[in-house]
């Protein structure tokens, strides 16, 4: 009997291998597409945390008639356990944290215009015990939450450090000028105007974010003083109000600027940052000079995003600066009265 026998078709080993070579430059032409996607997604979520803590300021200013102040360390107030004065615990003599929470920082006391006033009521105004006594105030419970607000999602998620105790935060107010050296470990002090020498400490004048012509939108709040909107000399859309911290990609939860609670580090690197360039994440490096560990201090603005950093203006209005911002105007935009004009070609 006769008859055709049947073919077999299919793919030869050659054409097997083109097809899979042209899959793959597909994919590698596709997944650099895909990661901006999603950091232009992160970069959004980043841009609406910071428009939540410009808005959520300018509320606690309406209802309080004066911008939300910085941190202190210890308080003028401060007493031992027995009840006598102590002035070891005042301001500029204490370290490293505030003794009760009327120090704490920013982001604690702007809680409750971000509708977490729950947390908020964590703390409370307990004695300011000096030295401190362990969650004095409700300061670790306040401490042990994570707030998603609070976190760049293109540096990290909201973290606990210190053995899964404490959270720390991305982002820092602006205290304006800054006399002395760009992070510690070193005496290299830019030249005039974008330094001024002789280095002082962060917690002594001119360094409280209050001296005239080199004052912040925060301010050191040791002898009561605090911000009103009168004093945005500059404006407050000339003026940044919140911006993201430079902080090493090596060094999360350790650096000199990320190593203490989230509510309550004292007038710290930790939610303060000052007028020098803003720096990459990538690029910062983690120790200099004699500097050893995680203990360097920065001072200025930075970013895990690829090309530049958000900031929040005084005004509510987001803004995103690339790092190769013309230094002087952004010195101009961390100081708020010292009566310079923005030239917005250089941002």
């Amino acid at each position: 009997m006769s008859g055709k026998q049947g073919h077999r078709f299919g793919f030869t080993l050659v054409e097997l291998l083109v097809v899979i070579a042209i899959i793959g430059i597909l994919v590698g032409l596709l997944l650099p597409a895909v990661q901006a996607a999603r950091e232009a997604a992160r970069r959004m979520q980043c841009q609406n945390n910071l428009k939540q803590m410009g808005l959520a300021a300018l509320n606690f200013e309406s209802a309080r008639q004066r911008y939300p102040t910085g941190p202190m360390d210890g308080d003028p107030e401060a007493i031992t356990t027995s009840g006598a004065p102590n002035p070891g615990g005042y301001p500029q003599g204490a370290c490293c944290r505030a003794a009760t929470r009327r120090g704490w920082n920013h982001f604690y006391h702007i809680l409750p215009y971000l509708e977490q006033e729950a947390l908020y009521n964590m703390g409370s105004d307990a004695p300011p015990y000096w030295p401190y006594q362990p969650n004095n105030a409700g300061e670790d419970d306040v401490a042990g939450v994570a707030l998603a607000v609070y976190h760049c999602p293109s540096r990290r998620p909201p973290s606990l450090y210190n053995n899964n105790l404490f959270a720390r935060h991305d982002y820092a107010g602006s205290a304006g000028f800054f006399q002395g050296a760009p992070h510690s470990g070193t005496n290299v002090i830019p030249p005039p105007p974008l330094g001024l020498g002789p280095a002082r400490r962060i917690g002594l004048a001119p360094n409280t974010g209050n001296t005239p012509g080199m004052r912040g939108a925060i301010l050191w709040p040791g002898f009561g003083e605090y911000r009103i909107l009168s004093q945005f000399h500059d404006g407050l859309s000339n003026s940044i109000a919140f911006g993201e911290k430079c902080l090493p990609r090596t060094e999360f939860g350790r650096d000199g600027g990320d190593n203490e609670r989230w509510n309550n580090s004292g007038w710290d690197t930790d939610s303060i940052r000052h007028h020098f360039p803003p720096e990459s994440d990538f690029t910062a490096q983690p120790r200099t000079g004699g500097t050893t560990g995680g203990t360097v201090w920065r001072r200025m603005f930075g970013s895990s995003h690829p090309t530049g950093l958000n900031v929040v203006r005084a005004d509510g209005s987001v803004h995103f600066h690339p790092f190769t911002v013309d230094p002087l105007t952004w010195m101009h935009l961390c100081v708020i009265d010292d009566g310079e004009t923005i030239d917005s070609t250089q941002l």
